[in-house]
């Protein structure tokens, strides 16, 4: 009787190794979606970039004409005058005006690009701590079960009362921490909600799945696809271009500029003149003016260059880092996987029998439940640091997949 009652407790204090969520499904894409629409970051530099168009726009006509009127005791003069730049100075202009528009769409592109790693962070954040409590809870479950096993073998003199008292430890300590992750899981779910702009109190759900597709591109192909699209590597070049047209532009400060006027006159006896006039600059302290306006420029485009180049060199160190980790992750949740959590399981469900039966000590019992529950948290640890490689690897290149 005493065995068939043992043999029952032990029954139901087998984990449950599957568990439904009732909560409602969280889905990275629809989150995602509304991050892009109701960022205010996002809002904000999108507005940035309406308004450097809406700029860069008149920045490349020219200046508006002058309309006067003089007036005298024997005639009266209307004239029209309009400054115009050297030829060349209107297409540097222009040039200049189209790189500002486009360094803002490439930044405000990149800042997409970083809002969508950060709600990936905190989906795979929340992911991580709903598969944590889901572990600890059924941990939970097992220890109290193993509380009544060893009260009951206490009462029959088969456990010590420090068994018991260990127990009891045991499941303290395991409630307390399932208290600190649920705390944990509400201050993820606040930063869910500032990155779509929603109240904070407002429960987001939770992610049932954590998809990580990974492709077997090699780094020389990567390094070539983030060369070509990361967008702040675009935003540098165009810093880079745009100090050069600036060169060209005070090298072009040695060229004139022209004036055109055009002036009628009506005298008092209703006979009219007409004047017509064409002036020129003369850049005559070349040597003091335009000569430091090269110097000034040569030393930005200088600093542009290497700009450049330093933020080329950290993207190729970014892409080859996130690669790495993808390659090692993907081997750790794959071993996990495969040969440690497994091994972990059938560890558990053995101490179990051979504890029924008092071939092992409780101590050992606990040992193996606390290995169970610490490889089920690396196992899913390292499934998150899987996604976040892919994730990091995807904004170095310059990728939006969910585009």
């Amino acid at each position: 009787m005493k065995r068939l009652l043992l043999a029952f407790l032990l029954f139901f204090s087998l984990p449950v190794w599957s568990r439904a969520d009732a909560d409602q499904e969280l889905r990275l894409d629809e989150l995602i979606e509304e991050a892009k629409a109701n960022n205010p970051e996002l809002q904000a530099i999108k507005a940035d970039y309406e308004a450097i168009r809406a700029t860069t726009s008149w920045a490349r006509h020219l200046a508006d004409p002058t309309i006067a009127a003089e007036f005298s005791e024997s005639k009266r003069m209307y004239s029209l005058t309009l400054p115009v730049p050297f030829p060349s100075k209107i297409a540097s202009l222009s040039h200049v005006a189209r790189n500002e528009t486009n360094q803002y769409r490439n930044l405000y592109v990149s800042r997409i690009q970083q809002i969508i790693r950060d709600v990936k962070k905190a989906y795979a954040e929340l992911f991580l701590l709903s598969r944590n409590i889901a572990a600890l809870e059924k941990s939970i479950v097992f220890l109290k079960q193993i509380h009544s096993i060893t009260v009951y073998k206490y009462s029959i003199g088969e456990a010590s009362q420090a068994e018991v008292l260990r127990a009891q430890v045991e499941l303290a300590r395991s409630e307390n921490r399932l208290v600190v992750l649920r705390d944990d899981l509400n201050i993820t779910e606040a930063k869910v909600n500032v990155l779509l702009n929603r109240d904070l109190e407002v429960k987001v759900g939770r992610p049932l799945r954590l998809e990580t597709t990974t492709d077997s591109l090699g780094l020389a192909t990567l390094y070539a696809l983030a060369q070509e699209n990361q967008p702040l590597l675009k935003v540098y070049e165009l810093q880079r271009r745009k100090a050069e047209v600036v060169l060209s532009m005070a090298r072009q400060t040695y060229l004139p500029d022209f004036a055109f006027r055009y002036t009628l006159e009506k005298m008092d006896n209703d006979a009219y003149s007409n004047k017509y006039m064409i002036g020129i600059t003369l850049p005559i302290w070349f040597w003091a003016k335009q000569r430091e306006f090269v110097r000034e420029a040569e030393a930005k485009l200088l600093k542009a260059s290497a700009n450049y180049q330093a933020m080329a060199n950290n993207l190729l160190l970014a892409v080859k880092d996130a690669k790495t980790r993808v390659e090692k992750f993907q081997h750790v949740v794959e071993l996990y996987k495969n040969s440690i959590l497994p091994q972990a399981e059938a560890g558990v469900k053995s101490a179990l029998a051979s504890y029924e039966v008092n071939k092992i000590e409780f101590q050992s019992l606990l040992e193996s439940e606390k290995l169970l529950v610490q490889t089920e948290f690396e196992y899913e640890q390292a499934r998150v640091d899987l996604f976040m490689a892919v994730a990091d690897l995807e904004e170095a290149v310059g990728f939006d997949n969910q585009k």
